[in-house]
């Protein structure tokens, strides 16, 4: 008897849940809850996403390593108009990449004095093999074009140091760090520039005989 009333109570409990589950879903409906389109509720919770299209796709992979260099480091030979400075020439260029030497006059190693003292020899010129400062004392001044003229020596830091200009641009000289090299005026050495001296006077060296 017992069994039976405990069975008709659990029955009855089980109806009234789900009656009353029934009604709030019915209310829920009525008022709109689950009424409204998929489309408006992902528009009111979503945000929406830029349109990307192939035009504008970046690419994720890097790009490839590409070394600058300055152009007038490259820049084509001098065309010359005498055989000193075509000799002057030839002796600078043959000499690039030799190793800083102090008191270097030869190709084992030359300073800046030494380098400018070979190359001029080399091309013709007679003059004593003298420091920076000498050099400045012995020749004329170069003014204007002169200043830019192949040949032509640039003194820097307080005439502790000398080249030999290229162009308006570049010169060469022995660096202490990299030898004999051709730099560019721009940033530190322009930064540095004393003053030009006119280049010695250059002669055509005597060629020499194969057969002596």
């Amino acid at each position: 008897m017992k069994t039976d009333f405990r069975l008709l109570l659990c029955l009855f409990s089980f109806v009234v849940l789900c009656a009353t589950v029934s009604l709030n879903a019915e209310a829920q409906v009525s008022s709109g809850v689950f009424n409204r389109p998929a489309n408006e509720e992902s528009a009111t919770q979503l945000p929406q996403l830029p349109q990307t299209g192939f035009e504008n796709f970046t690419s994720l992979v890097f790009p490839a390593f590409r070394p600058t260099f300055n152009p007038t480091l490259l820049a084509p030979p001098l065309i010359f108009t005498d055989g000193g400075s075509s000799a002057l020439f030839q002796a600078i260029t043959k000499r690039l990449g030799v190793r800083y030497k102090f008191f270097g006059t030869d190709d084992r190693g030359y300073d800046c004095s030494g380098f400018v003292w070979r190359v001029f020899q080399d091309a013709g010129a007679n003059f004593d093999r003298v420091a920076a400062r000498v050099l400045w004392k012995e020749f004329p001044e170069a003014v204007g074009e002169d200043a830019n003229r192949f040949g032509t020596l640039v003194f820097f830091n307080g005439l502790k140091h000398v080249g030999i200009v290229r162009d308006a641009f570049t010169f060469y000289h022995a660096s202490r760090s990299q030898g004999v090299v051709l730099s560019t005026f721009a940033g530190y050495w322009g930064s540095r520039i004393t003053g030009y001296r006119r280049a010695p006077e250059l002669g055509i060296p005597d060629p020499v005989n194969p057969g002596e």
